[in-house]
């Protein structure tokens, strides 16, 4: 076991490779190493009110690469970190760069050509296949693969939700491509046997301009931010979300399985991880299968609730902090395992 490493970056509370970085941080915390934070510029407000200080972390100025001295640093997606790698490897011990995406960054893969990347961690298989082409040409290439923490104390279980009406949603950011073409014709086809009510977080002019108008009037369509993750959970008894994108591990599963709402999504990506088609959510080949499967969901009662109850408990046991530490702890046995190599023999050129 590593005693301390060095994030070079930030989290924050915008979703994404932020969250994710939160998120682990506090597993590390658990884990009884001391966590360094590097921030890549100044930081604002709402990050410094997070807390990390008072958790344990230690902060450094800003781009101070040289109080980096004899540390493991690791980053999360953060494309100033491989602008900088040149400079951080004069003062790291390992360098390892975690890329969340299914699409590789111009820098990851020109430093990977120079060798200043130790070691490229990924959550997935499908996200490593779609990503690692373009690396493992070049130089010593070392995947390691982790189980992401989903720290859900943000997101209470609710199963005692009001039944007068169907309420169903999706959350995601401004981007037409988060939204499947079917989306708004899947709401309209679908059946309940009470009123329908509706939810999207994270309209706006891209959203509307793909689909040329407005959802209809028992859908609320409201931008990125108006309303707070924990409302929008509260307030949705299901999740009925199909995208032109490809996910990788939607944070979005996981803080819907925490929350007790039904995930009816695409057949396809991270989600078919997340989602036992039938026992812990719905996957959906087309746009029919979600009507049905939507429509099944808001009339099936009980079984919504042995649903949502399936969902936590394989959130807790694949997602949760104990699965989370093993697998990083073998992460961390690769960091030392090169560094007792390199004793002797220099990092490659």
């Amino acid at each position: 076991m590593i005693e301390s490493l060095c994030v070079i970056g930030h989290p924050s509370r915008l979703g994404g490779a932020d969250t994710e970085l939160d998120h682990q941080i506090r597993c590390w915390l658990a884990m009884g190493i001391k966590v360094h934070l590097c921030p890549t510029s100044p930081l604002d407000s709402s990050q410094k009110a997070m807390g990390f200080e008072q958790l344990g972390c230690v902060y450094h100025e800003h781009c101070d690469w040289a109080s980096l001295e004899g540390m493991h640093c690791i980053s999360f997606c953060n494309e100033e970190f491989l602008k900088s790698l040149p400079e951080i490897i004069k003062y790291s011990r390992t360098t390892s760069f975690v890329n969340c995406m299914s699409w590789n960054f111009e820098l990851e893969i020109e430093h990977q050509k120079q060798g200043l990347i130790d070691f490229h961690l990924y959550q997935t298989e499908h996200s490593y296949e779609q990503v690692s082409k373009k690396l493992k040409e070049h130089d010593i290439y070392r995947p390691l693969f982790f189980k992401p923490y989903f720290h859900a104390d943000e997101f209470p279980y609710i199963d005692n939700r009001p039944m007068d009406k169907f309420r169903f949603g999706r959350i995601s950011r401004n981007d037409s491509e988060k939204f499947g073409r079917e989306q708004l014709w899947i709401y309209e086809t679908m059946t309940a046997p009470v009123t329908k009510e509706g939810l999207i977080l994270g309209w706006g002019a891209n959203t509307e301009r793909k689909f040329g108008t407005r959802p209809a009037e028992y859908i609320q369509a409201l931008p990125e931010g108006a309303l707070t993750q924990r409302a929008f959970y509260t307030q949705c008894e299901a999740i009925i979300m199909t995208t032109d994108t490809f996910e990788n591990l939607p944070r979005i599963g996981f803080e819907a399985m925490a929350s007790g709402s039904i995930l009816i999504v695409d057949n396809r990506g991270g989600w078919k991880l997340e989602v036992e088609d039938g026992v812990t959510g719905w996957l959906c080949n087309d746009g029919r299968e979600f009507v049905y499967k939507a429509s099944r969901c808001a009339f099936e009662f009980e079984e919504r609730n042995q649903m949502r109850l399936a969902a936590l408990n394989k959130l807790q046991n694949e997602w949760g902090l104990q699965p989370a530490m093993d697998s990083w702890s073998q992460v961390f046995e690769q960091w030392e395992t090169l560094t007792k190599k390199n004793s002797l023999t220099a990092f490659p050129a």
